[in-house]
């Protein structure tokens, strides 16, 4: 322990004037540190002076100023060492204030039977600032990867400064080497401990952790404590895991233990903090902050995909993306076909579900879908409907209804529509044909918009086909869309695949 200390206290003393001159976090008078504790949930006394000058004067602080500078001076790490001192003197810290350095002596004598000695106060102290210094030390080197920022001193330019750090590493990576890597990884999960201490919402400062820093630097209360703390730690975490090549838990890791493959399913990674990127996501989805859409639903023509945007008028807010196909799924030389394999691809790159809905009586839309479920590229769901979406999802007694509804809302007559002749008619092109010859103003057929409009509303209102207690796949599609923002995709992706012949979700085999 004496030669980390003299090796840690004579980099100081030696290089103090170099790492000042590219130190991220400004040094605070003891108001301002006062100021900056208080805000940050960490309790203590005084405003202009207060606990940290009296923590100065029993020996249990150290400064930061320069030599030969008029006040003392902290670095905002001095946090930590402030913390557990008021922790070990938390019955009466904010009391010291109002007595002197003798007083306080006495007091704190006669208080032995409560509170921690002298001794141990000054040993605490003393392992606490251990633990500051080497992180002040490090922090030029590891802030702006932490912060995404880096803050220049004077009139210094960018170039300048990062020659001044290159130059700087080098100096501090032979005393990294000197360090016993175990014995600094326990002061590291101390840090941890004292921070969930503190405020143990573990997952919300992954939140935090990956948010820019102008909204991290903004908070306050005890979160915003353990934040700093665990910033703090993680300062000394990548300093090891550079100069010593060890790997420690990340920072929102403390009491509680994780199963294997947990953080992943979570964080999309078991280091969300080393790889922000891909964590985003994930923690954007675990706290319902969607950006973008979480699910494409691809729809063949024109009819479904006005049912759809029926029944979810406000799809885009949550997350759901409409794709009209315009029915050109099986002509791979269409726009549409195009659209569809390049945004299966898309999905796959940003970890949306893909949703299709297709007609079956169109060989080629088959021969289509079944490729690329074949070839993995749809993760989700197909809806394939057996001849076609209007027999699939009504019986041809409701499509009749349908029909006449719609006409009498448009003041047409209907009585032709439902005395008509319809037998025979087995698919949506039949009886869109059929429909013309026997509807005063449906000449134009029954394709579109309104048509849409009309078929999703009667289903709405009739969720199950007539006579039969099964809900119509069309409306089984829209739940397992509004149900797929509760799944995670990698979970969905590498536990069930979408059989190409069947078309129905089933479990991935497990060697």
């Amino acid at each position: 322990m004496k030669e980390i200390e003299t090796s840690v206290q004579k980099f100081i003393t030696e290089y103090r004037e170099t790492y000042s001159e590219i130190l991220q976090n400004r040094l605070l008078d003891e108001g301002a540190l006062i100021r900056f504790l208080r805000e940050r949930g960490i309790a203590v006394s005084g405003v202009i002076t207060g606990d940290p000058g009296k923590f100065f004067e029993m020996g249990w602080l150290e400064s930061d100023e320069l030599p030969g500078t008029e006040n003392h001076l902290f670095h905002p790490f001095r946090m930590y060492p402030i913390h557990l001192i008021a922790e070990a003197c938390r019955l009466n810290i904010t009391a010291s204030s109002s007595i002197d350095r003798d007083s306080f002596n006495k007091f704190l004598a006669k208080a032995s039977n409560f509170l921690p000695s002298i001794e141990t106060i000054t040993e605490i102290a003393k392992l606490a600032n251990e633990v500051a210094n080497l992180a002040i030390i490090l922090e030029p080197l590891y802030w702006p990867i932490i912060t995404s920022r880096t803050s220049l001193s004077g009139f210094i330019r960018f170039e300048e400064h990062k020659k001044l750090v290159d130059s700087y590493k080098q100096k501090a990576l032979p005393l990294m080497k000197t360090f016993d890597s175990q014995e600094w990884q326990k002061k590291h999960e101390k840090i941890r401990f004292s921070a969930a201490q503190l405020d143990d919402n573990g997952d919300l400062y992954i939140l935090l952790r990956l948010s820019p820093w102008i909204k991290r630097e903004r908070a306050k209360g005890k979160i915003a404590g353990a934040m700093w703390l665990r910033h703090m730690a993680e300062v000394l975490r990548r300093g090891f895991r550079d100069y010593t090549d060890t790997t420690w838990q990340e920072e929102d890791q403390a009491f509680g233990q994780w199963a294997p493959g947990a953080r992943a399913r979570i964080y999309g990674s078991e280091q969300p903090t080393e790889e922000t990127t891909k964590a985003k996501p994930h923690v954007a989805f675990e706290f319902g902050l969607h950006t973008g859409s979480t699910l494409r639903w691809y729809l063949e023509g024109e009819t479904e995909y006005f049912a759809a945007l029926y029944i979810l008028p406000k799809a885009a807010s949550g997350g759901l993306e409409l794709v009209n196909l315009k029915g050109a799924v099986g002509n791979e030389r269409a726009n549409a076909a195009l659209r569809l394999a390049d945004g299966l691809v898309q999905d796959r790159e940003l970890r949306r579900f893909s949703f299709i809905s297709f007609d079956m009586d169109v060989a080629a839309n088959l021969r289509v879908i079944r490729r690329q479920v074949k070839n993995g590229n749809v993760v989700g769901y197909v809806n394939c409907n057996n001849p076609d979406f209007e027999f699939a999802n009504f019986t041809l007694k409701e499509l009749v209804e349908v029909a006449a509804t719609m006409d009498e809302n448009q003041e047409a007559n209907s009585e032709g529509i439902r005395t008509g002749d319809w037998g025979g008619i087995k698919s949506g092109k039949q009886f869109e044909d059929n429909y013309r010859s026997l509807s005063e103003i449906g000449q134009k057929g029954l394709k579109g918009e309104q048509w849409g409009k009309a078929l999703a509303e009667y289903a709405l209102e009739n969720p199950y086909l007539d006579g039969e207690e099964k809900k119509r796949p069309f409306l089984e599609t829209v739940n397992h869309a509004l149900r797929s923002r509760q799944v995670r995709y990698d979970y969905q992706r590498d536990n069930y695949f979408i059989n190409p012949e069947s078309f129905q979700i089933e479990k991935i085999p497990k060697d």
